[in-house]
């Protein structure tokens, strides 16, 4: 019998999973020049026919697969690929240069490709830029139909599978399915990359940042996924494997001991009420929201529905999500965070050495203020079910604010002009995640309606760690004592100008973090839909004077370990029950 090996990485998502492997790799395709004679000339062309064929219905097979079993707006990137795909002039002149020259489908194929591809790369006309990583998709997928080889996919994968890749895209991120992915291993990412917040928001372990994992695991493979420890056991002994039966029915019981709460108000046990709703990517997660008992959409990440159809979706396409999404919350707010390109969420082509620090968020909104106005007016139209409020995203000037508020302004004055209704008195907040929006909060606070803290960035930003940097991953700290200043510094200016503060991001869920956040005067919480029961767990069971008394000693400590020591302590003394869920 193999031996047990151990792996060990970053947890990222929870849970449990036994499965078999299944490598995703994108792999160059390799493609070779062979002569073909005269008299195979038409069999060359009728074989490239074929291919083209074949990869239209591959493309329909997984356009209605996501459809069925994710939803219709994952699938939307396909239609632009399948036209691609039959362009008659490129596919013509693909027939053509293989009878003038003589050579095989797959290398004038490719040549012919790379050629269309590179003049549209040059091409000032960011639509035609963008449409590059579609083309060798496309390509690829022929490529690989032309040679016989075998597609390697997200959507592909059998059931009862581990994923184990390198790195996986935001846009293939959003294919994965829960109903086949049992679990996710990477050698890439960290805890806030989206490969991540994608594993968490639909439920599935995740175990990212195993250093050198390609080259020591093998398709079909057995393998435990530990999401809680951070660790991929491949060949697990039969001990390993009935301890964590153990510790998966464990997991189970704690879940349906946790089930009552999503149906309780979240109220300490001194009667305050604290907001507590759900960070989400995609609409159809709004199930999710409603069945763990969320108050409300504290974020709405819309950068996903430009990522998955790798282009910007209409106007109408928006407004359609938007206002789908506002109704099946009512009567609980939902807050449409605009575009956060930029970063690891790359727009369009464009690179950058340092891309968190960078042309992102805010920033491309500003540049691109068609695209942005684009959004404004989808979200605005949306606004008539009176419970959307919009957010935008990094602003660390007050200038960005201001100029922010004169595009949305020109744009409502454009839709009243046209005589199409929105909310006139809609909510508008923005993200306060870099520390210079931190020290400027006197001045931000009067220029809108609410913060919303992004724990996730303003760690990064405070300490200068590289979120998705696993060299550094252990420098990633929300309970660092510079990060607990500048939350409480956010906080107090927040409410000093009467306005409500919010939190989303990792902390947000923490059970340790809960009672420290709470004593310093948070209104709202804002996290990933299965974490809510947990919270509203540790919520009802604190008392605000205990929280605040904790909240003043927690300021007091000079790193993180010594912050995270005080807590576990403290909630010990003072909230036992609370225990049980920290891990």
């Amino acid at each position: 019998m193999a031996r047990e090996k151990i792996f060990k990485g970053i947890a990222v998502s929870k849970g449990i999973a036994q499965g078999t492997v299944f490598i995703y790799a994108t792999r160059k395709v390799e493609v070779f020049q062979t002569p073909i004679l005269s008299i195979y000339l038409k069999d060359e062309t009728e074989r490239f026919d074929r291919a083209i064929g074949k990869t239209e219905q591959d493309l329909l097979n997984i356009q209605q697969r996501i459809n069925q079993e994710i939803g219709g707006n994952f699938a939307a990137f396909l239609d632009a690929q399948i036209m691609m795909l039959k362009d008659k002039e490129l596919v013509q002149l693909v027939k053509d240069t293989i009878i003038q020259e003589k050579k095989n489908a797959e290398f004038i194929y490719h040549k012919v490709v790379s050629d269309y591809a590179a003049k549209l790369g040059e091409s000032q006309d960011q639509y035609f830029q963008e449409r590059v990583a579609d083309i060798w998709d496309v390509a690829t997928r022929v490529l690989r139909n032309l040679l016989g080889l075998t597609h390697s996919s997200i959507v592909d994968v059998s059931s009862g599978s581990i994923v184990v890749a390198h790195d996986i895209s935001p846009s293939e991120a959003a294919l994965i399915n829960p109903k086949t992915v049992l679990g996710i291993a990477t050698e890439g990412g960290g805890r806030t990359s989206h490969t991540a917040i994608t594993a968490r928001a639909l439920e599935i372990p995740a175990v990212l940042g195993i250093e050198g994992l390609m080259e020591k695991i093998e398709n079909g493979e057995t393998v435990i996924l530990d999401g809680d420890r951070g660790m991929l056991i491949k060949n697990p002994s039969s001990g390993r494997v009935h301890s964590y039966k153990i510790a998966i029915k464990k997991d189970r019981e704690l879940e349906k001991a946790l089930s009552p709460y999503c149906e309780m108000p979240s109220r300490t046990k001194d009667d305050r009420h604290i907001d507590v709703s759900a960070n989400i990517e995609f609409f159809s997660e709004y199930i999710h929201a409603r069945k763990y008992g969320a108050e409300g959409i504290g974020l709405f990440r819309t950068e996903f529905m430009y990522l998955t159809r790798r282009g910007n979706p209409t106007e109408d396409e928006q407004f359609r999500v938007y206002n789908a999404l506002a109704q099946r919350m009512k009567p609980y707010p939902v807050i449409i965070r605009t575009y956060d390109l930029g970063g690891d969420k790359i727009f369009s082509e464009y690179r950058e050495a340092n891309p968190f620090l960078g042309w992102r968020a805010i920033r491309v909104s500003l540049d691109e203020q068609e695209f942005f106005k684009i959004q404004l007016r989808a979200i605005l139209r949306a606004s008539v079910n009176k419970n959307i409020k919009i957010m935008y995203p990094m602003i660390s000037t007050f200038e960005e604010i201001k100029r922010t508020h004169l595009i949305f302004d020109k744009t409502k004055k454009e839709l009243k002009a046209k005589k199409i209704p929105y909310d006139e008195d809609i909510q508008v907040g923005i993200m306060v995640e870099t520390p210079s929006a931190a020290l400027l909060g006197p001045h931000l606070a009067q220029q809108v309606d609410f913060f919303s803290i992004g724990s996730n960035d303003l760690t990064q930003y405070t300490l200068a760690v590289d979120r998705g940097n696993e060299k550094i991953s252990q420098l990633f700290d929300h309970f660092h004592p510079a990060v607990l200043q500048l939350i409480h510094s956010i906080i107090d200016t927040g409410h000093g100008a009467h306005i409500w503060v919010g939190l989303c991001g990792e902390l947000a869920a923490d059970p340790l973090a809960i009672p420290l956040l709470i004593g310093l005067g948070v209104d709202e919480l804002s996290m990933n839909p299965a974490s809510i029961p947990r919270a509203k767990m540790v919520i009802r069971t604190i008392t605000i004077p205990e929280c605040e008394k904790i909240a003043q000693e927690a300021l007091c400590f000079r790193t993180a370990l010594e912050v995270k020591k005080y807590l576990r302590r403290a909630i010990h003394q003072n909230f036992p029950g609370i225990e049980k869920v920290i891990k």
